[in-house]
């Protein structure tokens, strides 16, 4: 609720899906019948990996991950990262296939000590969300 509140604050129309089982907790309402689908992941500093499957987390414009991290600070921090960063992954982003192995390929995000640099490009101020949610659809 915190992520949907961030963002419907900003004058956009935030929906929760009544099932959990494709990786999509919100869908922003971005006007004229364009969407963008928003997984939301939360982690606390000590606890260092969050992830998203392959499966149900494409590198498109319209998907995008809010990253909620409880540090010792009052308010939580927010994170809005487009999947397309995942294109071409760098630190602290990840793409493991475990090629072999059970796990399902995932794409995930390392909190490390740095965290607060690591993810500063990606801070959810008011600019940057709107930046992301509009350029979802690009053709638009």
């Amino acid at each position: 609720m915190f992520v949907a509140a961030r963002i419907a604050l900003l004058g956009y129309q935030v929906y929760r899906p009544l099932a959990d089982d494709r990786g999509v907790d919100l869908v922003v309402d971005v006007a004229r019948g364009r969407h963008v689908m928003v997984q939301v992941k939360a982690i606390r500093v000590t606890s260092g990996y969050v992830f998203m499957r392959k499966a149900t987390f494409p590198l498109e414009s319209w998907v995008v991950l809010a990253l909620v991290v409880f540090d010792t600070d009052d308010e939580p921090h927010l994170f809005l990262i487009p999947a397309t960063e995942w294109s071409d992954p760098h630190p602290p982003l990840v793409s493991r296939d475990y090629v072999g192995l059970k796990s399902a390929p995932e794409y995930g995000v390392s909190v490390r000590k740095r965290w607060q640099q690591d993810l500063a490009a990606w801070t959810a101020t008011p600019p940057h969300i709107e930046q992301v949610l509009e350029n979802a659809h690009p053709d638009r």
